[in-house]
């Protein structure tokens, strides 16, 4: 069973909810944490291989695996 952060599971409930793949930015908008922050969680979350990223241009999306 794989153990998540408080931080971790803040951002698996935002994109749950959000129910589309989300920017960086707007994922650490929609915590309330840092930009850098969020972004390190995200890729603790990926290599857990719980969410997934794409890059568009200077932006990464991120959604849940499924």
């Amino acid at each position: 069973m794989i153990k998540f952060t408080p931080e971790e599971k803040r951002i698996i409930r935002t994109l749950y909810s959000a129910n589309k793949p989300l920017t960086t930015k707007r994922i650490s908008e929609k915590t309330d944490m840092a930009w850098q922050t969020a972004k390190k969680y995200l890729t603790l979350l990926h290599k857990k291989n719980v969410v997934d990223k794409k890059k568009y241009g200077k932006s990464i999306f991120w959604w849940l695996r499924t």
